[in-house]
């Protein structure tokens, strides 16, 4: 009798794991009440010939200790991760309704303004904002002369060529620069409104107007 419970219980725990592993619909997490079964299992049936020394058992017990030791430190960060999460909530929700400068080419003229800004590499000259319809009516081209390197912020009320003023809705923006005599299309950024913010895959996001879901880390600026 007890040389049959003895094949059927291996004398080690890592045996008793890899028993438990072969098994089908059975969890791959060894918590702290399955531990002390196998161990109590583990010296209930062992060898009376062959007891298992103090070290092997010590050692054992310490791989336990640090295998529900990392499990802990994994459930303390999965909480601060919960907390951050919850604050950039709580700040992203005092954005609603304010202006958002992002990177895009499409902008909402609205109460007879629409602003955006250029990145420039170098000095150029001669730099222009050229801004079309839907339909690819050019409606403005607002010249910018002479401009240092650096961020440079643009806005249009909207007065097109003729005079007249634009209807509200949605613009395309291009601008060029004339550096060294060659005309550079410099990267464009746009102001929109924040409707409203996300967590999606844990990313906080940002509705911008005309632009979609924004990141809340690719925001370059908030503006009343």
């Amino acid at each position: 009798m007890t040389t049959s419970v003895t094949q059927a219980i291996p004398g080690t725990l890592r045996s008793f794991e890899s028993t438990q592993n072969s098994e089908e619909n059975r969890t791959s997490v060894l918590g702290q009440d399955d531990f002390l079964k196998l161990l109590t299992a583990q010296l209930q049936y062992q060898d009376p010939m062959k007891p298992m020394e103090n070290g092997e058992f010590m050692g054992q017990m310490a791989q336990f200790s640090t295998v529900s030791g990392i499990t802990e430190m994994g459930e303390s960060i999965d909480g601060l991760v919960s907390i951050y999460q919850g604050q950039q909530m709580s700040n992203s929700a005092a954005m609603i309704g304010k202006q958002a400068l992002v990177n895009g080419n499409l902008a909402q003229l609205k109460g007879g303004q629409l602003g955006g800004a250029i990145d420039l590499a170098t000095a150029a000259n001669d730099v222009r904002i050229e801004i079309t319809s839907d339909s690819g009516e050019v409606m403005a081209s607002l010249g910018l002369g002479s401009q240092l390197a650096g961020t440079k912020e643009f806005t249009w009320d909207g007065v097109t060529r003729d005079g007249t003023q634009a209807p509200e809705g949605r613009y395309h923006l291009r601008a060029t620069a004339l550096v060294d005599g060659e005309t550079k299309v410099p990267p464009m950024q746009v102001y929109g409104t924040v409707s409203s913010i996300q967590l999606k895959n844990g990313e906080v996001t940002l509705n911008v107007s005309g632009q979609g879901n924004v990141s809340f880390n690719n925001v370059k600026r908030i503006s009343q």
